[in-house]
């Protein structure tokens, strides 16, 4: 923060330092005039309340704004009641994917906004804000007069927190926020763009279901994404729902990097498997090694289950299209199943997850305990499909129609066992013995590894490498019949940084 004093002030509480938020960035680039008196304010999850509320009030802004997500929503509410204590005069207005119309917490806020916020937060702004507002001119003296404040507070308690329903922005007319980015964010760190919002799918978990697909002109996208890689920028992380759909754009897009490609670039992409278009694929697979970071949601492969989800029901093809991506291309591949899904029981997850090891082999699975989120399908209908879940964030299924609370923590288990042997790559001679030893039963494997170390340190966090390495190998010698001294020389091998031999 500096010495200026912003008439608004938008925050963002990142999961980590190392992000930078687009949505504020956003927010100020669509402020119109009032963007020369806005300011971004970026803490990550290590600040406490009462420390974001005292940088709050040390900026004396009239109006605060609060990007909530999943991560940062319990954060956020105490800062804000704090603020409705100390300093009840600022308007504070709340946006993000938490903020539904029944969100509980709207009380504590000025205003709520519900979907995109760019152009709602400037009306707001508009009508809460004199129109001479001016950086040179404004005069600040009588804004904590605390009967003004006490005038706004009595009027806030009459009349409650305003709901906004903002409809989807008009990308064509949305001023891009890139040239907010600044030299230390370009090369330090995770820097987010997007080529176009919402989705064109229905998937039941998500926030972003039947939102509908709106692109952001190429004429206008390019051009941006050029003045970033002549600052310097070569890692893009995109934040498109599916960034294959639709093929001609997602094509040109791809078109303008691959013309630029340099050993440092790192373009990060999420995309559907169930549908790669051959102009995708032909792209895809142009790229250099690493180049191309692709998170793949699959959520799923039992037919059934996919298609009560709102995914493609054809998982062969989709598996078929994941396995082009892991042995046709040089990306990166983190595909991404979920468990707890209703109707899929622990055989038919193992049974998928078996498949997708054996037949695509991705750098990294990503199995996650399938969260229900406020304001999706899943939401509404918990009762009827039987789904039990923590109402507190990250809002964890407890149970399903098809899994027991028991099964489900057991599950997740060997999700963090996963993780930490496979996933980190902290073990790959050992790894490739076991997974060339458990006869394609890579769940049974992982799960029963689970056990051994769950049953012993009661915990998968703050366990040495040393120590996960001795667990890892019992497992060899004990469930697999591995020699001892082929184990102990696989397990030294990756303690001492010996990669495996090709």
């Amino acid at each position: 923060m500096t010495s200026f004093h912003p008439e608004i002030l938008l925050v963002a509480v990142n999961a980590r330092y190392s992000h930078c938020s687009y949505t504020i960035r956003s927010l100020q680039a669509n402020l119109g005039r009032f963007s020369q008196v806005s300011q971004c304010l970026e803490v990550d999850l290590g600040v406490q309340p009462l420390q974001l509320a005292s940088q709050i009030v040390d900026a004396n802004p009239r109006i605060v704004s609060f990007s909530i997500y999943l991560w940062n929503v319990r954060i956020v509410e105490s800062t804000v009641a704090i603020l409705r204590a100390i300093a009840p005069h600022i308007r504070l207005v709340a946006g993000g994917p938490e903020i539904t119309p029944d969100y509980l917490f709207a009380k504590y806020f000025d205003a709520v906004v519900v979907g995109e916020g760019e152009s709602s937060f400037r009306m707001l702004c508009e009508r809460w804000l004199p129109i001479s507002t001016d950086v040179e001119t404004k005069t600040r003296s009588s804004r904590a007069d605390s009967a003004g404040s006490r005038e706004l507070a009595a009027r806030r308690g009459n009349s409650g927190c305003e709901t906004v329903v903002a409809p989807p922005e008009n990308l064509v007319a949305l001023a891009l926020p890139y040239h907010l980015y600044t030299e230390t964010d370009l090369d330090q760190r995770t820097v987010y763009v997007e080529a176009s919002r919402g989705c064109p799918y229905a998937c039941a978990y998500c926030t972003s279901a039947n939102t509908g697909l709106r692109l952001i002109p190429l004429d206008r996208l390019l051009p941006a994404f050029d003045d970033l890689w002549k600052r310097g920028l070569r890692r893009f992380k995109f934040l498109d729902r599916s960034f294959n759909a639709p093929v001609d754009h997602a094509a040109a897009l791809l078109d303008f990097f691959l013309a630029r490609v340099a050993p440092s670039t790192r373009l990060h992409f999420e995309i559907n498997p169930d549908r790669i278009h051959e102009k995708i694929a032909s792209r895809i697979a142009a790229f250099p090694k690493d180049a191309l970071h692709l998170e793949v949601g699959i959520q799923t492969l039992n037919p059934s289950v996919a298609a009560a989800i709102g995914r493609s029901p054809d998982t062969a093809d989709t598996l078929a299209n994941v396995h082009f991506l892991t042995h046709c291309t040089q990306a990166v591949v983190h595909a991404d199943l979920i468990f707890g899904l209703p109707g899929e029981d622990e055989a038919s997850f193992a049974s998928g997850f078996n498949a997708l090891v054996s037949t695509c082999n991705p750098a990294e699975v990503q199995v996650n305990l399938l969260k229900i989120l406020p304001g999706t399908r899943f939401a509404h209908e918990a009762k009827e499909r039987g789904l039990e879940f923590n109402h507190e964030p990250p809002y964890e299924v407890l149970r399903t129609d098809s899994l027991d609370f028991v099964t489900l923590m057991n599950l997740q288990c060997f999700a963090r066992c996963w993780e930490l042997v496979h996933n980190r790559n902290r073990f790959p001679n050992a790894v490739r013995v076991l997974h060339a030893v458990c006869n394609g039963e890579y769940y049974w494997a992982y799960k029963t590894l689970a056990f051994r170390i769950h049953n012993e340190e009661g915990k998968f966090f703050a366990i040495g490498l040393p120590r996960l390495g001795q667990y890892l190998r019992a497992h060899l010698v004990e469930n697999f019949g591995v020699s001892a001294a082929e184990a102990d020389r696989l397990i030294d091998d990756d303690l001492n940084g010996k990669k495996p031999c090709d």
